[in-house]
């Protein structure tokens, strides 16, 4: 089997994933928009909550298998085909668990009576969510940032036009919103599954890889632990307003969330290239340096964006999402701190994560979930949606530098060598200008005089 080796840089790799990123951002903005303004802070509130229930319980029952599936494709041990076979019997197993717990969940429900249709194309999109996660492990494994990038913003972008018919068009309400995730997920099964079985070209078994398995769920079961604390930190505060507070306030704090989490498809751009490079690549030394400065660079960006949302949003949010949701604009600019202090933790952990140390998030995020918790036991009930991001802010703050200073002794470079910018780290902008110059000036005949000169 051929397999596929990197002919871009980092930067290139980055660029292309941010790329597609950005096409995600503004789908994502469109889509809010549509679905707040049609569905009203009560509708949006409800849309929300029930949407917070697979997303928490995959990022669990996922078993982390998607970033073991990077690490053991990139480490080219074991053949990719039997790896690919032991993900097919895998993705029965964590379709079969998420779809009897969020079941579970929404039968026990008190706090809403949910249309039984809309839970029904809910667990529907349930194995599709799974089969696109674990895809893009394969793609990511093999380096393949150009299919990875494909499959990261098809289904937002699907979703952005379907969700136009469903809900705007055919007027469906809450139930074409789900309606539109599930297709638009089935779209993209078909083509990652034609991508693996015939891009690849891979004879897929379902024989028990039993020694496969094993491993992919030892590595991916600490994977998963840390995805699950993480996306419960994300969405605790959302779980806890749901049963403190109003659907409206649910409603206004989570348009604020996905405004201001924004500054995260930064380094969703840098922690994927990260994942598939650090299982590939055998120079340590460059990757702990060339990680460092994405570090910084992006802490960087993502201060001047943030800069950008908390003037911006005031004048934005009203006129963009309606009169109603002028509410999020204050949880928007009092969370902003917390979702930059997590940009940072975020490329740090790809690093640690493609070296085969996911655990590292555990120990560090394990006690910010704690003050998470607390916080917003006092805060909610008292300050809503502005206390939620408050508890936010002091949480991904502790974590995050709790887990800075186990991450320098890891990789065994100085806090202060980590932090601090240097002259290479602006090169980043030198090949943004690169890359943005007309490719016929790049031609020797017209950077070079003929006699030389």
């Amino acid at each position: 089997m051929e397999t596929l080796t990197p002919k871009r840089s980092y930067f290139q790799d980055i660029l292309s994933f941010f790329g597609s990123n950005v096409t995600v951002t503004v789908c994502n903005l469109i889509i809010g928009i549509i679905l707040s303004r049609l569905l009203g802070a009560n509708g949006f509130g409800l849309y929300s909550s029930i949407i917070v229930v697979p997303i928490i319980v995959i990022g669990f029952t996922q078993l982390g298998i998607r970033r073991s599936a990077i690490f053991h494709i990139g480490n080219k041990i074991i053949p990719e085909e039997n790896i690919v076979s032991a993900l097919f019997i895998l993705l029965l197993w964590t379709s079969a668990l998420s779809i009897i717990i969020c079941g579970f969940v929404y039968f026990f429900s008190e706090t809403q009576p949910f249309d039984p249709l809309i839970i029904v194309f809910v667990l529907l999109t349930i194995p599709l969510l799974l089969s696109n996660i674990f895809a893009g492990g394969i793609f990511l494994g093999k380096e393949d940032i150009r299919r990875a990038s494909l499959l990261n913003a098809g289904p937002t972008l699907l979703t952005l036009l379907l969700t136009i018919v469903f809900v705007w068009a055919i007027k469906l309400s809450v139930l074409g919103a789900f309606l539109a995730l599930l297709v638009a997920n089935l779209i993209m099964f078909l083509y990652s599954y034609r991508s693996i079985m015939f891009g690849y070209h891979f004879s897929i078994t379902w024989k028990y890889h039993e020694r496969i398995i094993k491993s992919m769920i030892k590595l991916g079961l600490v994977n998963a632990i840390a995805i699950f604390v993480m996306q419960l930190n994300y969405r605790l505060d959302i779980l806890m307003l749901n049963k403190l507070s109003s659907l409206e306030e649910v409603g206004f704090y989570s348009l604020a969330m996905q405004i201001a989490e924004q500054l995260w498809y930064i380094p969703y751009a840098v922690e994927n290239v990260v994942l598939s490079r650090s299982a590939n690549s055998k120079d340590d030394v460059f990757v702990h340096k060339t990680v460092a400065s994405m570090f910084r660079v992006s802490l960087l960006i993502g201060f001047a964006l943030s800069i950008l949302i908390f003037f911006v949003s005031p004048y934005l949010v009203p006129w963009i999402f309606g009169e109603e949701f002028v509410a999020s604009v204050p949880m928007i600019q009092v969370v902003l701190p917390g979702i930059l202090i997590l940009v940072g933790f975020r490329i740090l952990n790809s690093r640690l994560t493609g070296m085969g140390k996911p655990q590292i998030a555990i120990f560090t995020f394990v006690p910010a979930l704690v003050i998470n918790f607390i916080l917003n036991l006092f805060l909610i009930p008292l300050y809503g949606g502005i206390g939620a991001a408050w508890a936010t802010n002091v949480s991904y703050a502790v974590g995050s530098v709790f887990f800075i200073i186990i991450y320098a002794r890891q990789v065994k470079m100085p806090l202060l060598k980590i932090l601090t910018f240097r002259k290479s780290d602006f090169y980043f902008f030198r090949d943004i200008r690169g890359l943005l110059r007309p490719k016929w000036l790049n031609r020797p005949e017209i950077n070079h005089h003929p006699d030389g000169r």
